[in-house]
């Protein structure tokens, strides 16, 4: 370090791992004098200490940013990476085969258990937010277990990729191999690799900036039928009006659609989808029914004990029944359908046109729709239900909730950070009874998030 303390670039240090960040990474901290520095290091996890060659300084925060150099004392819930391709797998002395370099799953060097105590550890220590009992994260397996996935594609005719953007590249540069995805559903994965296939064999051209085609690739299924979206960079093209047909013909997928996707950025839902062949959307659980662009929790089986619980009580026993519910982000309309077994009236709020679509009602804003709600004077609900995206509620909703002044509302976040600063704008009037974590996302810091909030004793809105 100088003397100010700051490590340099390029200096080994010996550090202790305190915990994860929220990519996953290994969290140690630099201290000097006053000062504290956060190191930032992919691979390492809590309990451990290494070696760490200092890659990087943030310029506008107290962080750096490090790779292991040599570990030296390891977590006894370390292991090697179930994943061949994964970027902390262990190389056997002269293997001088490429380097897998895929950083989606960065905790899956930790054993499941150690992975979910690293995340509970996590937000509490970084957002004050205490899971309920010893543990309180529920989870389900840990492979073939994302009905929903996306791929990037990169490239070139004849030698075009479908992976993932990788960390800290910018798009196009470089894309991480992810064939035999082993958190993707048998279904997906497979179909995958056979568009890959039938692309090079086509010689489709992927996008670029300057121009091409084939952008990315939306899969999602039902676990037995699969829904592929081509999602294309401009109009004509040769992968909708050549590929998409072949991936039918030949079954690899049962539904086809595309979709313009022009903007800068890397926004992958683009237009309104148009059908190819076959299958215009998937048939889920309880009647619903998903289209090319909708949304699908990538963990059926986890995200379904989250929705249970968030229309439930805390302790898992049903709501009393009731007259009127709302359902704010309502998606594909999962929740509705669960309220409607309590409600005698639920309202759904939805601002996607396709959701919204099947839902039966316009696309609206939750602002708007709270708005018009309370100039009408209309009735308070029993319970408010809100699962919002991961930008959270935000000031102006807090405000139309508390408003609102259901005496029950519920939430369902996939951010903790935004989860957290909205219960502290809605304290004022609602109090936080119990908080749950669910393990939708093995191998990744990622959590989705159920709360409890009752309204504090008051005077509530006539």
């Amino acid at each position: 370090m100088n003397m100010n303390g700051i490590p340099k670039v390029g200096e080994l240090l010996e550090v202790d791992a305190i915990g994860i960040d929220d990519r996953g990474q290994g969290l140690a901290k630099l201290e000097a004098g006053a000062d504290e520095r956060a190191l930032l290091v992919p691979g390492l996890f809590p309990g451990e200490r290494a070696s760490v060659r200092i890659e990087a300084l943030a310029r506008h925060a107290p962080r750096a940013h490090g790779r292991v150099n040599e570990l030296l004392r390891a977590s006894p819930s370390r292991r090697e990476p179930p994943c061949s391709r994964h970027e902390q797998h262990q190389r056997a002395p002269g293997d001088r085969r490429p380097k897998p370099s895929c950083g989606g799953c960065p905790l899956m060097g930790l054993n499941l258990d150690a992975q979910r105590e690293a995340k509970r550890a996590w937000i509490l220590r970084e957002y004050g937010l205490e899971l309920e009992g010893s543990g309180g994260i529920i989870g389900g397996a840990e492979f073939d277990y994302r009905w929903s996935s996306k791929r990037v594609v990169g490239g070139e005719p004849g030698r075009l990729r479908l992976g993932s953007r990788a960390a800290g590249k910018r798009r196009g540069d470089h894309i991480a191999d992810m064939r035999g995805c082993l958190v993707d559903h048998p279904r997906i994965r497979d179909g995958f690799d056979a568009l890959e296939l039938q692309a090079n064999e086509l010689g489709i051209e992927p996008w670029r900036e300057a121009g091409g085609d084939l952008r990315y690739v939306w899969a999602k299924t039902n676990g037995a039928q699969l829904l592929l979206t081509l999602i294309c960079g401009a109009e004509p093209s040769r992968a909708a009006r050549e590929l998409g047909p072949r991936l039918h013909e030949l079954g690899i997928a049962d539904g086809i659609a595309w979709s313009v996707q022009s903007s800068s950025g890397n926004a992958i839902r683009g237009g309104a989808p148009q059908v190819i062949a076959g299958l215009a959307q998937l048939d889920l659980d309880a009647g619903l029914e998903l289209g090319p662009l909708g949304f699908l929790q990538p963990n059926p089986e986890v995200a379904a004990l989250a929705y249970r619980d968030l229309v439930a009580l805390p302790d898992g026993q049903p709501m009393p029944p009731g007259e009127l519910a709302f359902d704010l982000y309502a998606g594909a309309g999962v929740t509705t359908r669960l309220l409607r077994e309590r409600f005698e009236r639920v309202i759904p709020c939805e601002s996607y046109p396709e959701s919204a679509a099947r839902l039966g009602i316009e696309p609206q804003t939750v602002e708007d729709f709270a708005r018009a709600w309370l100039d009408a004077a209309s009735p308070t609900p029993a319970l408010i239900v809100a699962n919002p995206p991961r930008a959270g509620l935000g000031e102006s909703v807090c405000a139309a909730l508390r408003e609102l002044a259901a005496p029950r509302v519920h939430l369902m976040s996939c951010s903790p950070q935004t989860l957290a600063a909205d219960l502290d704008r809605l304290r004022p009037d609602y109090q936080l009874i119990a908080l749950r974590g669910y393990d939708t996302l093995p191998h990744t810091a990622h959590l989705e998030l159920v709360a409890w909030l009752s309204r504090r004793p008051q005077t509530t809105r006539a």
